[in-house]
């Protein structure tokens, strides 16, 4: 069987959506950028995306055991760091309708971005920003400062049906936990769906890097909690291809 080690949250006690040295940023209107890079738009219905996902690799707060699932990550400290962005519609509905679609309405990157972000009066950052501000608004912020070890993992019983070797006191001690997590197993509903990796005809697994939590995880005036997510949803990494990240989702649908 295949243990895990899990990170659980840490939230900073500071207000603010600004990354620092802080490891996570769920939320917030801060749009860690390149200088020139325009606003990320939805594939589906052309609106500019919010942040929801902006995670600090290069943050000495993030673990290393998460950092070093990463190639050429820029040192603590520098102007530029890596990070995991996960950008999305701020209609729900148009999340909805992508889920299993031809269209898209996030986009989930990896990307090395200067760790103080544009102005955010800058003028081709503008329309965006003020087309969300009039809109739906951006999520509320929420930090996370670092991450304390979890539990040692295993697979959730969805994906073990009928080869479980194991006894029921051991999958309890190392059920998958719930909600925001690194690393670890996810928790799985009775369906799921996965991206796959964007290298070529690629065969490789993928592997669980960051857990969201299903809207049962959160408070309602909560990030995560406002996007309604459909069942557990987490952003995991090709095992072969380390800088290809897709969504996968799990539910009962």
């Amino acid at each position: 069987m295949c243990l895990r080690q899990s990170f659980i949250p840490v939230y900073a006690s500071e207000e603010g959506g600004e990354l620092n040295n802080n490891s996570i940023v769920i939320g917030g209107s801060t749009m860690y950028l390149s200088p020139d890079e325009a606003w990320p738009t939805c594939d589906t219905c052309s609106s500019p995306l919010v942040p929801f996902v902006q995670m600090n690799v290069s943050s000495e707060n993030t673990p290393d055991a998460f950092r070093a699932r990463f190639l050429s990550v820029p040192s603590a400290g520098g102007n530029l760091a890596t990070m995991v962005q996960l950008f999305v519609c701020r209609d729900y509905d148009c999340f909805e309708g992508a889920v299993m679609q031809e269209e898209c309405s996030w986009i989930l990157r990896l990307a090395t971005v200067p760790l103080v972000p544009p102005p955010s009066n800058a003028p081709h950052l503008a329309e965006g920003r003020t087309k969300i501000e009039n809109g739906g608004g951006f999520l509320p912020p929420q930090l996370v400062e670092t991450w304390t070890a979890g539990k040692d993992e295993t697979l959730h019983w969805e994906l073990d049906v009928g080869v479980r070797d194991y006894s029921d006191e051991f999958y309890n001690l190392h059920e998958p936990e719930r909600g925001l997590k690194l690393l670890g197993h996810s928790e799985r509903g009775k369906y799921h769906y996965e991206g796959d990796c964007a290298a070529g005809d690629c065969a490789a697994k993928q592997r669980e890097l960051i857990q969201l939590g299903d809207q049962n995880c959160w408070d309602a005036d909560e990030a995560l909690g406002i996007m309604g997510l459909l069942g557990n949803v987490w952003i995991q990494q090709c095992e072969t291809h380390l800088d290809q990240l897709t969504l996968g989702m799990s539910g009962t649908w």
